[in-house]
């Protein structure tokens, strides 16, 4: 996993420098020559020369949210674990900058008055058409899988995880 120089931004202000790069891994993990999506990955570097070589991977994800736009508010916190461990903030597929699956909706269209249920099945099927992936590859156990590709692809043996919200799963 090839890492280059960036900066990461969080959607209320604040930023941090990282080194930034993409894998790419099978959408449909039972077809691996298939259609692949790339997971975003951001790692801030341990502060020590001497870094420990086990780094707090953080992940959220509930529902869409990325990691690295939620976590940079909490570098912070965090720093204590900076000194000796990389962070890496793994963006889960369909989150962030990972192939996200999410629908645009107008705010007006889910503040209806009694609208028939049928109207939100119809949002809904709208949504899917717009999606880019398909849901049915984007559980958890999948999730999981595309958490390991990113461990091993950046040489760690061994990682601590925190996760938030849907990263709690």
């Amino acid at each position: 996993l090839a890492l280059s120089a960036c900066r990461i931004e969080c959607f209320g202000g604040g930023a941090t420098d990282a080194r930034c790069g993409t894998l790419a891994v099978p959408e449909n993990p039972a077809e691996p020559a298939g259609k692949r999506i790339e997971l975003s990955v951001a790692v801030i570097p341990a502060i020590s020369r001497k870094a420990k070589s086990d780094p707090l991977f953080l992940i959220a994800g509930g529902p869409g949210q990325g990691t690295q736009e939620g976590f940079v508010p909490l570098l912070g916190a965090l720093s204590g674990i900076r000194r000796e461990r990389d962070l890496v903030l793994l963006d889960q597929r369909g989150t962030g900058k990972s192939n996200r699956m999410g629908c645009k909706l107008d705010p007006e269209d889910l503040s209806q008055p009694d609208p028939d249920p049928s109207y939100y099945r119809d949002l809904a099927a709208d949504c899917l058409k717009t999606l880019p992936g398909r849901p049915e590859f984007y559980p958890t156990s999948v999730a999981v899988r595309d958490l390991d590709a990113v461990r091993a692809a950046l040489g760690y043996e061994r990682i601590n995880l925190y996760g938030v919200s849907y990263g709690t799963r």
